[in-house]
């Protein structure tokens, strides 16, 4: 596994981990909807850069 692919595999982590601080700020009594908001935000933020480095492969080299 190259380096590029463990770096894209620790933001797919970090994406999955902050995903799942939102699912426990929906699931208090009042969540704060701007933070949930906020978290997916995020998520989605390093969801897109895992997929540009995971799956965006540059051309083999001959």
């Amino acid at each position: 596994m190259r380096i590029e692919e463990q770096l894209a595999i620790k933001l797919l982590a970090q994406a999955s981990a902050m995903l799942g601080r939102a699912v426990n700020e929906t699931l208090c009594t009042e969540p704060d909807r701007r933070v949930v908001r906020g978290m997916v935000a995020e998520a989605k933020e390093l969801l897109q850069e895992f997929e540009e480095q995971y799956f965006d492969d540059p051309a083999p080299k001959a």
